[in-house]
């Protein structure tokens, strides 16, 4: 009788365990954003400049996803794979099969929802619309509205359902309303970016209203460089403010939008290896870097009695991102076989050695650098200029010291801007160059000039001097100025180019890409130094007859 109590004892303990076992479940959320094109592997020179190891990219990614989700039948588990947008534009295989072969990758992957990025539409809206249209899965931005009849953009679902371990999923997402100021006016004619969080408030109202369980926000927003700053600041905002200023971060729609169980992040490239938590709606906020060189890992514990987040773990110890190095995650080989495939067909002629560099062409976001000079002498000589500029975003990537590649350069400038040129004043080029030294920006890349600076002046007087071809500029003179497409646009903070008129603009049928390779082909072997052309000194001040000609 001894024997048969124990043994029932352990048949009730066992099934109380399995009826506890049975209450939770994990929902294993993988997260990417900024992909650029990345599916392709890479080298880590930000690891070890002289010996980077590889990231694996797509494939490495894959060898993780796909083994997790063999393990989930195999209890309460499911996975959800979603991203924050700029999905395709950086890489030769992203930009020349115009984004396809990243769909591609990520119908084989089976993600769940993608939020367009603004970069999503640097090829034009028409080709965003093709590149959802071979999408098995759906695109999500509650914000993009169709300007002329007020409707939601039809392409682009204003939220989706999905169901995982018996629960409504809903997903939502919002693209920045920056991308208004960001892209050729032409590749989102007839689009309106809309307020981020009223129209992310009204939709995931919507999604609880329909019994969702979660709801999952993809943002191609980003959250603070800084946390702890980043909700300092928080703490001084409200809901109105935040309007006013005209622009948002990821953090302040946590915050401000109810409803919200987890978030992705996007844009900034900043990874965030510990997710943020809002401590008042309790919103789990997760932020990857950019061009796949990690995954996004998170575990979320999910009390199936109440249908609620219990608690979540990262699959490293306090880390989110996992780093796919190719020797640590070794590439699927179906995936790999694909992504082989498609670089034979985009990539070829561009590992062709173009020219040599003796030194390395670095690049710099505070000032002069050896490929910032490089890059602007090319479009003063290009374009027959006598002054040049170009923002510090889009010079992408270093050139190592030897030989050079045409796909060095793709890397350098990925993004297919056309040289134009303009004449204008010297009292308008200082209006430039002080819009670009005005509050906290760091400036930008020039040809051409010397700028000297003090950044303790009054905005709008920190340009002490301005010299074009060794003299002072003359505010009423005129000069050729050569530039991007992309930033006579009034891009990059430069609205007041918006005002040169079009018919002055000079569209010169030659991308800054191809120009940088002519010069290097025609000059190699390179060896660019440092001039002094972007000088910042807080003790300096202007001169009599620079007082006289622009601060009367």
């Amino acid at each position: 009788m001894r024997y048969i109590a124990a043994l029932l004892l352990f048949f009730a303990c066992s099934f109380v365990l399995a009826e506890e076992a049975n209450e939770t479940a994990r929902l294993t959320v993988f997260f990417t954003n900024d992909i650029h094109g990345g599916i392709v592997p890479q080298k880590a020179e930000f690891l070890n400049p002289d010996f980077p190891p590889i990231l694996g990219g797509g494939p490495s990614a894959a060898t993780i996803i796909n083994r997790v989700r063999r393990r989930a039948p195999h209890g309460n588990k499911a996975t959800l794979l979603i991203d924050g947008g700029d999905t395709f534009q950086g890489t030769l295989v992203g930009t020349r099969s115009k984004g396809q072969a990243v769909v591609e990758y990520m119908n084989r992957m089976e993600y769940d929802a993608v939020v367009p990025g603004n970069h999503d539409f640097d090829l034009g809206k028409d080709n965003l619309v093709k590149m959802i249209e071979a999408s098995t899965f759906p695109w999500v931005a509650a914000n993009i509205f169709d300007a002329e009849t007020g409707t939601h953009w039809e392409p682009v679902k204003p939220w989706v359902i999905t169901e995982k371990l018996g629960m409504k999923v809903g997903i939502t997402g919002a693209t920045t309303m920056g991308t208004a100021a960001m892209s050729f006016p032409d590749n989102i004619r007839g689009l309106e970016f809309r307020d981020e969080i009223s129209s992310l408030q009204a939709t995931v109202s919507t999604l609880r209203d329909k019994g969702c369980d979660l709801v999952v926000v993809l943002l191609h927003i980003g959250l603070p460089y800084d946390p702890q700053a980043g909700y300092e600041d928080l703490l001084r905002q409200t809901p109105e403010s935040v309007r006013e200023k005209g622009y948002t971060n990821a953090m302040e729609i946590a915050h401000f939008v109810r409803g919200i169980d987890l978030m992705v992040g996007g844009h900034l490239h900043k990874g965030y290896r510990e997710v943020w938590e809002d401590p008042v709606n309790h919103t789990i906020c997760m932020q990857n870097y950019g061009n796949l060189g990690n995954l996004g890992w998170l575990d979320i514990d999910i009390d199936l009695p109440t249908r609620s987040i219990a608690g979540y773990e990262y699959a490293a110890d306090k880390n989110s991102l996992l780093l796919l190095q190719q020797d640590q995650f070794w590439p699927d080989s179906t995936m790999q076989k694909f992504i082989d495939e498609q670089r034979a067909i985009h990539e070829e002629g561009f590992r062709d050695i173009i020219g040599e560099t003796r030194t390395a062409l670095t690049r710099s976001s505070v000032g002069e650098a050896p490929l910032n000079n490089l890059i602007c002498d090319v479009l003063c000589e290009a374009g027959e200029a006598d002054f040049s500029f170009m923002n510090f975003g889009g010079i992408r990537a270093d050139v190592k010291s030897g030989s050079i590649t045409r796909e060095d350069i793709f890397k350098v400038l990925p993004f297919g801007n056309e040289i134009v040129t303009f004449e204008a004043t010297g009292a308008f080029l200082k209006r430039i160059v002080e819009r670009k030294l005005a509050g906290s920006s760091r400036g930008f890349a020039i040809g051409g000039a010397r700028v000297t600076f003090n950044k303790t002046r009054d905005e709008g007087k920190r340009a002490v001097e301005i010299l074009i071809g060794g003299k002072p500029i003359d505010p009423a003179g005129r000069y050729k100025v050569a530039t991007t497409d992309y930033l006579i646009e009034g891009n990059s903070g430069l609205v007041l180019l918006k005002r040169v008129p079009k018919a002055r603009v000079a569209f010169r049928g030659q991308l800054l890409r191809e120009a940088v390779i002519g010069h290097i082909q025609a000059n190699s072997p390179l060896e660019i130094k440092l001039d002094g052309r972007w000088q910042r000194d807080d003790a300096a001040q202007p001169s009599a007859e620079w007082k006289a000609g622009f601060e009367k």
